[in-house]
């Protein structure tokens, strides 16, 4: 199986983006890849309001992305800062990116 990093918005509506990136998640698992859904479990851990703590997960998140094969991105409520910084990494690193308005 291929790994699939999972790229969706994480701040604004936190609640509603967190469904969200479950559900693309569960859309990757169904197309046959191991999903990574850094922002479910790294914000469990890190306080995204504390600019530190922030850019320690979005680092955590670009290391996960670095052994991925793919990435997907959930655009159904957009491209965060976030978002942007990740598709920038995986075009730099030749992955491979589809993009899901799920």
């Amino acid at each position: 199986m291929k790994i699939a990093y999972i790229c969706s918005p994480y701040r604004g509506d936190i609640e509603r983006n967190k469904l969200y990136a479950r559900f693309v998640t569960l859309w990757a698992i169904k197309q046959g890849y191991t999903p990574i859904t850094p922002h479910l479990y790294i914000t469990e851990c890190l306080n995204d309001d504390m600019p530190r703590q922030r850019c320690l997960g979005l680092a955590v998140g670009q290391a996960l992305l670095n052994k991925c094969d793919i990435l997907i991105c959930g655009t159904r409520y957009g491209i965060t800062e976030g978002m942007t910084e990740e598709l920038r990494l995986a075009n730099k690193l030749k992955i491979k990116i589809i993009e899901v308005n799920l």
